[in-house]
């Protein structure tokens, strides 16, 4: 019972979530385009050059959504040391240094462009460094798991 109250809890986490994840991606690109007709805004002006890379974020980050709920449902099932689980933190990491990726790009970009202004490098790259973190431990996970299973298969087959 504690277990599905935990998968429930979880659930729940990650709806939100991808909530909050809509109304922000949702909320920056209706900010850009329609609630500030002043188009020599900054801000506006900022998210609509970059408003590709936002959404190439959210899409990502919604992928990782949905795998952690693939693990959340393996959980449910008290299957927590499963290969899909593996997999599917794999697959997180594999999210994740995409996100590094796009947004090496949009530095590379900005270079490029000239238009390389010292916060938004500096959010970016703590943003890298963050990610860099996530994907460390998903594959940390996923080799955890994955050696669990392992564990798991030689119990089964001793018994």
């Amino acid at each position: 019972m504690k277990q599905k109250a935990i998968t429930y809890w979880l659930k729940a986490v990650t709806v939100a979530i991808a909530l909050l994840g809509l109304a922000f991606f949702g909320g920056a690109t209706a900010y850009a385009f329609f609630f500030k007709p002043d188009f020599n805004d900054p801000v506006p002006a900022y998210l609509r050059s970059n408003i590709i890379f936002l959404w190439i974020t959210a899409v990502l980050c919604f992928a990782i959504l949905f795998f952690f709920w693939r693990i959340v449902n393996e959980i449910g099932k008290d299957n927590s040391f499963s290969l899909e689980n593996a997999k599917s933190f794999k697959n997180m990491a594999i999210c994740g240094l995409l996100i590094i990726i796009e947004y090496i790009i949009r530095i590379i970009i900005w270079l490029i462009q000239g238009t390389i202004d010292f916060i938004p490098l500096s959010y970016t790259l703590l943003k890298i460094f963050a990610f860099i973190i996530f994907i460390i431990l998903c594959a940390a996970m996923s080799k955890l798991v994955q050696n669990a299973y392992d564990i798991k298969q030689e119990n089964e087959l001793t018994i």
